[in-house]
């Protein structure tokens, strides 16, 4: 299937809903979220479906009060669920097992299982995003036009493009995402500002808590591990059960001689990871075999129904088999 297949399909669909991964991040939210956009400025009827909410950092892009968790499956009448940046069904954040409809997923992971109805997989691109202002090109939309509209939809791809290929400094980005970012800022899209709500606009709470962290952080296998435990108990005593974890983690790959950093974070069900990783090492293939998936040098998981201890011991095991 190609972009203007989907096109043609979107411009023939009524009632649209919208997702993505669990436990989202920048691009995931950014490329629905300029999607989003585009959709509702073409007047259709279209929508979030979610189980989870935006994360405070990311909350500052157009519409994204409308992650808010209260749609978790398909409303009734939807006759086309777009699914963004998400590899595998397992992970996608809503619920539609009752859901027979028309089911585009759209993604750059290489390792994308194609469940769709129609599948576009464009593992070459730095971000989600980048299909995503190649589709809503061909829906009409022209990025050289200074207006509102394209700046709130060009303020979602710059985000996406910035948190993916971690401030255009990863092996992901291409000429491309250059291209792409550059038109994005001649039509009014202030990196700047955007760089400051991701990175220089953390909360008080935020920072103590990073320096708790930080401050029981541990190295592992001959320093070639940095792991960060944030249990629920602490999470709650700083009112941020719903913290983004992509700065802690920057920090813990960032130590001389490690390889792989891991922040695992307890949540009401279980316990969510997030890896990343320099040099060679894949952390996606020990994401996967704990159920969930990413890139090479960034991935991440759920696990349900254990305990912080019982998930690190586990990933511990996985992670020792590939180092």
């Amino acid at each position: 299937m190609t972009l203007k297949d989907i096109s043609k399909d979107i411009i023939e669909s009524k009632k649209i809903g919208l997702t993505f991964h669990i436990s989202p991040d920048g691009d995931a939210l950014g490329s629905t979220l300029a999607l989003l956009n585009g959709l509702r400025e073409l007047g259709k009827d279209s929508y979030i479906i979610s189980r989870e909410v935006i994360p405070d950092n990311l909350s500052f892009l157009p519409l994204g009060e409308e992650i808010n968790g209260d749609i978790p499956e398909p409303l009734e009448g939807t006759d086309m669920v777009i699914v963004l940046d998400c590899g595998n069904y397992e992970r996608i954040c809503a619920n539609l097992e009752n859901y027979d409809g028309k089911l585009i997923n759209i993604d750059h992971h290489v390792t994308n299982e194609n469940y769709g109805t129609s599948n576009y997989v464009e593992e070459s691109s730095a971000a989600t995003a980048e299909i995503v202002y190649l589709l809503l090109k061909e829906l009409g939309f022209d990025f050289k036009e200074k207006d509102e509209v394209n700046e709130k939809i060009g303020r979602c791809i710059y985000t996406s493009l910035v948190t993916d290929t971690g401030g255009f400094r990863h092996s992901n980005v291409t000429e491309r995402t250059h291209k792409i970012a550059s038109e994005l800022i001649a039509i009014g899209v202030n990196n700047t500002k955007i760089h400051n709500n991701l990175f220089d606009n953390r909360p008080y709470e935020k920072i103590k808590l990073i320096g708790e962290a930080l401050n029981n952080l541990k190295l592992l296998l001959d320093g070639k591990l940095s792991v960060i435990k944030l249990s629920k108990k602490l999470l709650d005593s700083y009112n941020l059960g719903n913290i983004d974890t992509s700065d802690v983690i920057s920090m813990a790959l960032g130590i001389k001689g490690v390889k792989v950093a891991l922040v695992l974070k307890e949540v009401e069900d279980g316990v969510k990871g997030s890896l990343r990783s320099r040099e060679d090492f894949d952390v996606r293939k020990v994401a996967e075999v704990l159920g969930g998936g990413g890139h090479i040098k960034a991935a991440g998981f759920k696990m349900k129904n254990v305990s912080l201890e019982e998930a690190f011991n586990k990933v511990i095991i996985e992670i020792e088999k590939e180092i």
